[in-house]
């Protein structure tokens, strides 16, 4: 009997052990408002819930140098907690995974917020004998999943946003089965409801951050993930390098933070994006209201000199400022590339105070992380003992060249001494507006810098942005040409696309990044469409490209309006740029919503803004035929069965809508509707 006991015993014990180590190896579940999460103690894999609706299925963190990389999955010792906690962000919990592989102990943190339809989450690895890392990816989906359930037959699609706006690149919308990559953030969304989930990073501090994703639409619960992942190391032909991303090191390597959220509407999601990312990094001071103005490139481009500039001060202070062309009585005249060779030393006080004597504010362009000189061995750096060889960025010890331009280091005491002097002298000359160019030069990755404490090109591009604004003593309205999108606390606008001139086509392209884009003014102050040409096309392709820039920010006209200019084309600039109701949207709405999407690169053709007293809808012709659009009012937040009535802004006539707004637009044309409320 004494042997029986000992046996059942023994199989009792066994069953207990059984049961604790099956114990061990659940999930761990943690729960907080809509969100659950799910994290496997024996592997690291981590499952994210909002509601019923799975966002992230098990996710397997991932890190390493290059291509030799480790998993969560290898490493040992799993443990996990919660607790209270605050930030920036708000309140909540923070769930900490924690583990070990070898000598490195490894971190995966994740944040939920009270009330927020978002979380955050972070990779961190520390070791006493340091690390070196150039990849780091909280989110990493080897398995597939439904991310979209079916609630529309409308097709499900992934966003492509580009790292900087250089090179005409476009934004794209991506239908699912195709393979789908974002720089910075991007987002899935069903067409037909609008619902979608958004992530991206909010910290651009070391790391350029990608999104990488395969997807399919052929699910049988709706749209498909086969792989997922959210990762710092981002650098190929779209981040303009030609190095891998540059290691972080220290005793403690942390990778971005990143967001994942699902929205009702994506573009609700993708707004809360930019609020958060500004959260992080917040936005310089206020410097007045959104800039109406003139830049000179548009049309005199490198024949710009002092007398024409003064002409075109007094040609908008005659017929423009008193007929709505300005805002908050302000108007500025921006003297772009080549003003170093139009203007005398002597000559740009004196075009400053004749701006100031026609109640405007004078700018000026330049280029702080570019060498466009050539030769560098036998130019010296402004007055230090360095040539401009000595502060290029080199990739495997070849200086990087793009756009015609040398990319020079931002933390090379000779280029930080050259910002110093040059915005030391714009500020003496009295200008008050500086547009910036080609600061993603700034951001490619090089061999070394100057500074041995910096390793990324995030790093040098944050240093050299800081060092600007520094010496701008809050005395200059910054505003970014062509540069990365995040981060956005060193300017107060940032051009939306790369250059735009008259016609319908470049209209279109300008339009393609505000469909994909117009988030960015909830980091920035405003957006930028580039500046407003006329000369050359037709009347219908001259209302588009205003519209395009009113409903877009910065609103910057750009003919030859000298003495010189041309006639005709001085006259229709008068004609549209004194349209009180056009110039209404400029002074007042942030950038217009898109109604809805449009195919691959293309931009959408309808775009809104709401107020608690109107409604505005502009709908674009991009054909060279009249076309009949469509649009219903559901769409817009607006009552089926309600009329409502509008006038139409170019031309003035009233309408009345009921169900849908249907107009007739002429070729290459556009109709801006004021619908009240």
């Amino acid at each position: 009997m004494k042997c029986v006991r000992r046996f059942l015993g023994a199989i009792l014990l066994a069953v207990m052990l059984l049961c604790a180590t099956n114990a061990r190896s659940a999930n761990r579940v943690f729960r907080f408002e809509q969100w659950s999460l799910f994290i496997e103690t024996t592997s690291g894999e981590v499952t994210m819930l909002y509601g019923a609706d799975t966002i992230v299925s098990r996710s397997n963190a991932v890190w390493g140098v290059d291509h030799h990389r480790r998993a969560m999955s290898q490493a040992t010792t799993y443990r996990t907690s919660v607790c209270d906690h605050r930030d920036i962000y708000g309140e909540g919990k923070l769930i900490s995974l924690k583990a070990r592989y070898g000598e490195q102990r490894i971190e995966q943190r994740i944040y939920l917020y009270t009330g927020k339809r978002y979380l955050h989450t972070e990779l961190e690895v520390s070791s006493e004998h340091g690390v070196a890392l150039n990849y780091m990816a909280p989110i990493y989906c080897p398995h597939t999943y439904t991310l979209l359930p079916w609630h529309t037959q409308a097709g499900f699609y992934s966003l492509f946003v580009p790292f900087d706006n250089d090179a005409f690149i476009r934004y794209r919308s991506n239908a699912f089965g195709k393979a789908a990559q974002s720089y910075g953030v991007t987002a899935f969304f069903d067409a037909g409801s609008q619902r979608g989930v958004v992530m991206g990073a909010v910290e651009h501090t070391e790391w350029k951050t990608g999104i990488k994703a395969t997807t399919s639409a052929h699910g049988e619960h709706g749209g498909e993930v086969g792989s997922l992942q959210l990762f710092g190391g981002a650098a190929d032909a779209v981040t303009r390098d030609k190095l891998p991303h540059g290691k972080v090191v220290g005793q403690s390597v942390k990778s971005p933070r990143m967001t994942i959220g699902i929205f009702d509407d994506w573009r609700e999601g993708m707004e809360t994006f930019g609020d958060q990312c500004a959260t992080f990094a917040p936005p310089l001071p206020k410097m007045g209201g959104r800039p109406f103005g003139w830049n000179s490139w548009g049309a005199l481009a490198t024949k710009v000199t002092f007398q024409k500039a003064v002409e075109v001060s007094d040609f908008i202070h005659d017929n423009l400022q008193s007929r709505s062309f300005e805002n908050e009585g302000t108007v500025y005249i921006d003297i772009d590339s080549f003003w170093d060779f139009g203007f005398r030393a002597d000559q740009h006080r004196l075009f400053v105070q004749h701006c100031h004597k026609n109640g405007q504010k004078a700018g000026i362009y330049w280029c702080p992380f570019t060498d466009w000189g050539g030769n560098g061995k036998a130019r010296v750096v402004h007055d230090m003992d360095y040539r401009w060889e000595d502060v290029y960025i080199r990739a495997k010890g070849e200086p990087v060249k793009f756009d015609g331009a040398f990319a020079i280091d931002p933390t090379h005491p000779a280029v930080r001494r050259r910002i110093e002097l040059q915005i030391k002298q714009f500020l003496e000359w009295g200008y008050e507006f500086v547009k910036l160019d080609f600061m993603a030069h700034g951001a490619y990755q090089s061999d070394s810098y100057f500074d041995p404490a910096v390793t990324t090109a995030m790093q040098a591009y944050n240093q050299g942005m800081q060092y600007i604004v520094e010496q701008c003593e809050g005395k200059m309205w910054i505003n970014l040409s062509i540069a990365p999108l995040f981060p956005g606390n060193y300017a107060h606008s940032r051009r939306i696309s790369c250059d735009a001139w008259a016609d319908i086509k470049n209209t279109e392209y300008v339009l393609n990044s505000l469909t994909y884009g117009w988030w960015l003014d909830h980091i920035y102050h405003y957006n930028d469409a580039d500046h407003i040409v006329y000369n050359g096309v037709s009347e219908g392709e001259n209302r588009a490209r205003i519209t395009s820039s009113a409903i877009t920010g910065v609103y910057f006209l750009g003919d030859d309006m000298s003495l010189q200019g041309n006639a005709q084309t001085k006259a229709k600039v008068v004609r549209h740029t004194t349209n009180a109701g056009i110039n209404e949207i400029a002074r007042t709405c942030p950038s217009f919503r898109p109604v809805t999407i449009a195919q691959g690169d293309r931009g959408s053709d309808m775009f809104y803004h709401r107020t608690d007293k109107e409604l505005y809808v502009a709908m674009f012709n991009y054909s060279p035929r009249k076309a009949v659009k469509h649009l219903e009012l559901q769409r817009l937040g607006l009552s089926a069965e309600q009329q409502y009535n509008a006038v139409e802004l170019w031309s003035g006539e009233t309408a009345e809508f009921k169900g849908e707004i249907e107009a007739e637009i002429g070729s290459k044309d556009v109709k801006v509707y004021k619908i009240e409320l």
